[in-house]
Formats: structure tokens, C-alpha cells, sequence
């Protein structure tokens, strides 16, 4: 019986919500019966239901207490089966938002010294694909794709990597399966998860939803983007009289020290186009040649490496960490050369610092950092940019956000933030997406969100204290009942998007979570600032949520500003402070008028000041109250 369905996300291994009601759908046809028999060590539950006019059938499976006893579903109709092995009963979460929270294991191991994940086949992951949809209505009730795997070999390292440090704090300190759902999508900001009759309530957006609603739009925007690919890189082969024995050409390069941006290069300084890139190495006759690992820290844009004129590896895009593992025979001792031909697209091309340059031959590591050469193959006009439609309002709501709200899961959690570059709305927006999601759902879900970490953008175009007010805009979002923030500004990289300190990330998710929805009180606490009283002059009182457990870091605190008023006029100071209690004191000059208070006031503060129960306090800025 081919029109015989289970929804997808119902498959082998799968985890389920422990001690509620799951609701369970398909398709048959019209008038069918449908048997679900559960069967578990020395039991079977039958549950039956008829499929309605339109083929839709649906059950509720009663609640089962957590376990890591295996059980068997096996739905039947017209003597058709569908089988799910392996299927826990436990604690099931839904896991969203951007790149930092989709991103695998694998992407998150320092090729040096690599944090490696401790298997668990109590753990489980159903990854969903990610699929734009621009449809005025449209609305799908099952997801287009994925299928449950096991933290157990290979399929670890494809797992969230801030998902699965979450689940196995959950699973070890709890006992219990633990399940995760993943839905994120890099890029994606919080309106990209709202359907189009909610962006045109909350207005702004009617002009774009015109337009990316219209028949054809997605299909004719990614044919023109490619034609416009096609003819830049036409141009691009037109131009270049300098690759065609490139491996042997010996005139024509120019001195560079990598890492290095373009804009600090005078003959590269807006390039566009393609530009190679050498330099010539010796392994030591002593150094094994096993296992190579050549390690080019993060490059913009795009590359592909040779090594003796061999292709070793390509990344198309700017972001991940390039990581090229290729067979030693391709290496000898003596003299090797390794080659980069780069591809710059909008005249921002950087070898990313503070990042490993070099190759690794099992415990050596021979630098590549330092001395390079290039020579300039074609340079053309910047390319026309991509459409990246998953970075837009309403792509990921039909999808990817709505399959999930007949699922009943534990918890929300959400790392998300960096596409939203209105920092003033955020806040607005992210309370009306949690009112819509819960209001589908039919309960009100926990939700828990990851505040954005230390970070510099590569590129130098990030607008100072833009991350700031972004990390300000989702303290705010505490304001919405049942929600919790894990502060994670300590675990970034200065020059990395994506930095790779995600167990950390996943830990504090997973503190929260243990407050939040588990009422536990044995896991370390969080403490905000309630309110900042102008006592006297030049002191400044801040009064914290926490109580006793709270300490200065350094000797002398540096991040801690006074914003005010002298008498010329609106200034910033740093302050002196030390901690009493919940308390801080700070203490500034006398002069100033004090109007706010801001802590971690930075994109990417080099240290931390204040810790409470262990963790960094939340980054802040609180308006001073004058006695």
C-alpha cells in the first residue's frame, strides 16, 4: 500500500517525550484502519483510528515513564507495516537557530588537539535538512527530510556539537535518553522562522513579501544568480594568462607575510578576482611523512590548495576552518611547496589571524606562517552577491519550524542572534516569535537561548559595540516568562564566527535547563543586575539578583564603564570595583555625572571581570538611579 505514511520524524532509534501525551499522524486511504502496537519487555500496548475523508489519520500515545528499555512501534494497515526500532522514551528538545547551533562536532575538533566527544547511543539526533519556502500560506506538517541516528562512530561528529554537549550533561547527571530535534540553518534570522501573515501583522515587510511570495520567485532569483556566477567567472578564465604552469613559473611574485588581510596589502587593497598564493617548506629528513593534516586556519573567500602540484583540498565559502587531510605520498623530505589559488569576490580577502598556519605530521608541526609569495592571476569587478535565501524572512517557517509544533518536546533552545542586525527590535521580535511557537504548540515550551559570545569581525566592517547591543537586546528577552539565557561570552574567538569551544556552550544550555525545567539547585546559578544607585560622588552601587557568590576576577577590574555627563560634556570612564556580597561598588571620577552603567561593553572583550557561582556575569548596561 504505497500511500501507507508515518510522519517522518517517527523513525527507528528515535527518542520520545517522557511522561506526556505524543501525538502521532499519517496518511492512509480514506476509511482505513490503522493499528500502533508498542511493544516493550513483556508488554504491547494496540492502539487503533480510521483515517479520516481527507487520508489523515492520527493517535495519541498515552505517557510512558523515561527508560532505556528499547521499544518496538509497529504501525499497520491493509497488511502494511512500518517499523520503529529502538525507539527511548526520555527527554526530547528542540534545537534552532543559526550556524553556531547547527554545526557538527567534526566542524568544532582542533586538528591539533581535538576535544573528542564521549559516545553515548542514549543520545539521538534527527537533523532536519534545510529547505527554503517563500509560499504566502505555505505550511507543511511534517518535515521534507531527515532520520534519527545514534551518538555512537561516525554519526557523533555530524551531530550538533552544542546539541550533544547539552544532551550529555542531561543524560549524565539525570539518567535519561536524551533526544534532540535540530532545525537550525546558518545565517537565518529570528523573522526567517515567522509566517508571512505574522510579518505583515507586525508590519515593515510587505514590500519583500510581495515580491519573494510570487510564483516562481526562489526557482528565477537562483537561476539569475548562477547566470551571474557563470559570466563573472567567464571573465575571470578570460583574463588570466598566469595559472596555465603556474606550478612551474618562477617570475612574476611578490612578497607577503600571512595571515594578513588584502586591505593591509597596497597591490591587493580592494582585489577582486583570483590570486595565487606559495611558499616552499622543508620537512626534515627525521619527520615522519604519515598522516599528513595541512592546516590553513580561515581564508575569504574561497580556495583551492595544491601541494607539489597535487590537489590536497578546496573550501567554496569563507567561513569554515581549512582543515585538508591528503595521502603523505604526495610528500617527500627536503623541499615541498604548497600553493593556494584564492578567489575573492567583494574585495575584503584575508588569511584570517590568529589562526594555525602550518602542516601536521603526526606530533610535528612545521609553521607555514610567515613568509609567502603571490602573484596576481585576473582582477575583475566585485561579483554580483548570491541570494542567500535562508537568511531571510520566512524561509525557514514552513519547513523547518512548523513540522515541529506537533511534537511535544521538554525544551527550546535557541543559539541565535548574529543575522539580526537591528539590535532595537530584536527583543520584539524574539518575544513574538516565542508567543507564536508556543501558542501552536499548545503549551507553553521552555525556552532557552545562547547569548553571543567575544568576537571580531575578520573583515573589520562590524559596527563597534554592535555585538554589545545585540547581547544587551537578548538580556532583555529574560522579560518573557519561562525563558533562560546561557552566558557564554568567554567561549568565543576573536576572528572565528564559528569558535570552536562548544561543550562549554552546551553545558551552560544544559544549566539552565536544570533550573529552568528541572527545578534543580545543585547546578551553578546566574545573577543579573536589578539596579545601579548613584550613593554618592563618585560611587556608583549595583545591586545583583545573586547573592554571596560573586567575585572579581582581576585585581583590578577593566570592564566596568560610567557613561555621563561632565561639565563640557557626554563622557565614557572607566571604573574601579569591588565586589560586596551581591553587590558591586564602583567608584569613578567625581566629575562625571553618571547616567548608565555598562560592563563588557565591547564586541570582543579580551578577558572577563565578574564571575558568580563559578560562570561569567552576564554583559550589561543599566540606567543609574540618583538619590
Amino acid at each position: 500500500m504505497s500511500d501507507f505514511s508515518v510522519m517522518r520524524f517517527f523513525g527507528s532509534h528515535m527518542v520520545l517525550q517522557s511522561g506526556v501525551d505524543n501525538t502521532v499522524f499519517g496518511k492512509a486511504p480514506c476509511g482505513s484502519q490503522v493499528t500502533l502496537t508498542i511493544k516493550g519487555s513483556g508488554t504491547s500496548d494496540i492502539l487503533k483510528t480510521v483515517t479520516d475523508n481527507n487520508g489523515r489519520w492520527e493517535m495519541v500515545i498515552p505517557p510512558y515513564k523515561p527508560s532505556f528499555e528499547p521499544f518496538t512501534l509497529v504501525f499497520s494497515c491493509g497488511g502494511e507495516d512500518i517499523v520503529c526500532d529502538d525507539v527511548l522514551f526520555g527527554e526530547l528538545y528542540h534545537i534552532s537557530g543559526q550556524s553556531n547551533m547547527e554545526l557538527p562536532i567534526s566542524r568544532t575538533l582542533d586538528p591539533v588537539s581535538p576535544h573528542l566527544p564521549q559516545e553515548c547511543e542514549y543520545i539521538r539526533e534527527f537533523r532536519v535538512p534545510v529547505q527554503s519556502c517563500f509560499g504566502e500560506n505555505e505550511e507543511y506538517d511534517d518535515f521534507l527530510g531527515g532520520h534519527w541516528e545514534r551518538a555512537v562512530g561516525e554519526p557523533v561528529y555530524q551531530m550538533s556539537g552544542a546539541g550533544f554537549y547539552f544532551a550529555r550533561e542531561i543524560y549524565e547527571k539525570y539518567n535519561v535518553p536524551v533526544g534532540l530535534v535540530n532545525t537550525a540553518a546558518g545565517g537565518a534570522p529570528v523573522e526567517a522562522r515567522m509566517p508571512c501573515s505574522m510579518l505583515r501583522r507586525i508590519g515593515g515587510y510587505d514590500d519583500y513579501l510581495d515580491k519573494v511570495t510570487a510564483p516562481g520567485y526562489m526557482e528565477n532569483t537562483a537561476k539569475a544568480d548562477q547566470e551571474n556566477l557563470d559570466n563573472w567567472w567567464k571573465t575571470i578564465e578570460e583574463k588570466d594568462t598566469v595559472s596555465n604552469g603556474i606550478f612551474e613559473r618562477t617570475e612574476g611574485f611578490t612578497e607577503c607575510t600571512i595571515p594578513f588581510s588584502f586591505r593591509d596589502e597596497p597591490a591587493l587593497k580592494g582585489f577582486c578576482g583570483k590570486v595565487w598564493f606559495r611558499k616552499t617548506f622543508v620537512i626534515p629528513d627525521d619527520v615522519s611523512l604519515d598522516d599528513p593534516v595541512l592546516i590553513l586556519g580561515a581564508i575569504i573567500d574561497a580556495d583551492i590548495v595544491y601541494v607539489n602540484g597535487q590537489k590536497v583540498g578546496e573550501t567554496g565559502y569563507m567561513y569554515p576552518p581549512r582543515v585538508y587531510r591528503f595521502d603523505k605520498d604526495i610528500l617527500h623530505h627536503g623541499e615541498n611547496t604548497v600553493f593556494i589559488r584564492l578567489q575573492v569576490n567583494n574585495g575584503m580577502g584575508a588569511f584570517v589571524p590568529k589562526k594555525r598556519y602550518c602542516l601536521k605530521l603526526g606530533k610535528t608541526l612545521i609553521d607555514l606562517s610567515g613568509r609567502w609569495e603571490y602573484i596576481i592571476a585576473a582582477k575583475v569587478e566585485p561579483a554580483i552577491p548570491g541570494t542567500f535565501f535562508q537568511g531571510t524572512p520566512l524561509s525557514m517557517y514552513a519547513a523547518l519550524t512548523a513540522p515541529a509544533f506537533p511534537i511535544r518536546f521538554a525544551g527550546l533552545l535557541w543559539y541565535q542572534a548574529e543575522s539580526n542586525g537591528d539590535y532595537k527590535r530584536y527583543p520584539m521580535l524574539f518575544e513574538e516569535f516565542v508567543k507564536m511557537y508556543r501558542e501552536r504548540c499548545g503549551y507553553e515550551i521552555p525556552v532557552i537561548f545562547a547569548q553571543l559570545p567575544n568576537f571580531a569581525d575578520p573583515l573589520g566592517n562590524m559596527v563597534p559595540a554592535h555585538w554589545a547591543n545585540l547581547r544587551e537586546a537578548q538580556r532583555k528577552c529574560l522579560s518573557i516568562p519561562k525563558t533562560a539565557m546561557a552566558v557564554t561570552i568567554d567561549t568565543g574567538e576573536s576572528y572565528d564566527l564559528h569558535p570552536l569551544d562548544k561543550w562549554d556552550v552546551g553545558k551552560r544550555l544544559a544549566y539552565c535547563a536544570e533550573k529552568l525545567i528541572y527545578d534543580d539547585d545543585t547546578c551553578p546559578g546566574q545573577t543579573y543586575p536589578v539596579k545601579a544607585e548613584y550613593v554618592s560622588e563618585g560611587t556608583v552601587l549595583i545591586t545583583f539578583s545573586g547573592t554571596d557568590n560573586m567575585t572579581l576576577k582581576n585585581d583590578r577590574a577593566e570592564y566596568f564603564e560610567i557613561v555621563g555627563q561632565d561639565s563640557v560634556c557626554r563622557t565614557i570612564v572607566r571604573a574601579d570595583a569591588k565586589c560586596d556580597g551581591g553587590n558591586v561598588i564602583l567608584t569613578f571620577d567625581k566629575d562625571i555625572t553618571p547616567e548608565k552603567v555598562r560592563y563588557l561593553w565591547k564586541n570582543d572583550p579580551a578577558d572577563i571581570d565578574l564571575i558568580y557561582d563559578g560562570l561569567p556575569v552576564t554583559p550589561f548596561e543599566i540606567t543609574v538611579d540618583k538619590k
